[in-house]
């Protein structure tokens, strides 16, 4: 159960909303929770988003090699989710 209340998607900021549906093109099953949950500061939602998409689709490692990466950090620290 989230401890957070989930925004309608009509409810979320024009430009999350648009982050949000490019996601979800890219990637059909995508959860859309976690844009809905961070919804509650559209302001912090899109200066992260603003970072965390270039950084996650561009640079010098390929993106295979990047997931790779994020998973022995999440075994390293016990991570199962």
């Amino acid at each position: 159960m989230a401890r957070l209340d989930l925004l309608p998607r009509e409810q979320l900021d024009p430009e999350l909303l648009a982050t949000l549906e490019t996601f979800e093109r890219a990637c059909p099953d995508f959860n859309p929770a976690v844009f809905q949950a961070m919804g509650q500061n559209p302001e912090l939602s899109k200066a992260f988003y603003r970072f965390y998409i270039p950084a996650r689709l561009n640079g010098l490692l390929t993106p295979k090699l990047k997931e790779l990466v994020r998973l022995k950090i999440a075994q390293l620290n016990a991570c199962s989710t």
